[in-house]
């Protein structure tokens, strides 16, 4: 606390599924139970403050920004062991501490989010932020086409696309602004929920390595 202001630490959060997370060296009871019954629970900054550790399923994370996508894929892949966040949006603290830790254990963690200009901003901006650590996940310029809907993008949304650094994301940043429509995880649905076959094979196709 500084000049009598309390950080808010109870807002700032983000939603997990499939995440182990330890406390003075041991696993966390509260967070394996929610772990053990396949269900998801949200973590705040004022949880994050005692944990020294957390652990991905199979060392890959996959995060979203929509909360439908979420809890479709939940209830997709229910029987499936995997980690997957949302950011509900822009992320907040919360979840940029979490991606801190997640990146510390050693875990690969890939990000998609919507394909219209705020979308791909927050995918751009996290990308630099961890240095070239995460990897952009089914926003290429053929998810966008996939994802297109009828929602008519102005001339603000355009503006927003111009300093986008990442090179895959740069692309669809074109066609966005092209076709001047947002894309929506909502509409490539099906080829999200691939995840459970295609990180057997090392990782989920839609995904930029550069």
């Amino acid at each position: 606390m500084e000049n009598g202001i309390i950080p808010d630490n109870i807002s700032s959060l983000v939603h997990c599924f499939g995440l182990r997370l330890q406390i003075e060296g041991r696993w966390h009871p509260a967070y394996e139970a929610f772990c053990d019954r396949q269900e998801p629970f949200a973590l705040t900054m004022e949880n994050l403050c005692g944990l020294t550790g957390a652990f991905a399923e199979g060392k890959q994370v996959y995060i979203v920004e929509n909360e439908m996508v979420f809890s479709y894929l939940l209830e997709q892949l229910k029987d499936v062991k995997k980690t997957i966040l949302c950011t509900s949006g822009q992320p907040r603290t919360a979840a940029l501490k979490l991606i801190e830790v997640l990146l510390k254990s050693g875990a690969e963690i890939f990000y998609s989010g919507d394909l219209d200009p705020d979308g791909i901003r927050i995918a751009d901006s996290l990308w630099k932020r961890f240095n070239e650590k995460i990897q952009i996940w089914r926003m290429t310029s053929e998810d966008y086409e996939k994802s297109l809907s009828v929602e008519a993008i102005g001339k603000n949304g355009i503006a927003k696309l111009n300093a986008i650094a990442h090179p895959i994301l740069r692309k669809t940043a074109e066609h966005v602004c092209q076709k001047q429509l947002a894309g929506y995880q909502e509409n490539i649905l099906d080829e999200m929920v691939g995840i459970s076959a295609e990180s057997e094979r090392g990782g989920p196709t839609g995904c930029s390595r550069i």
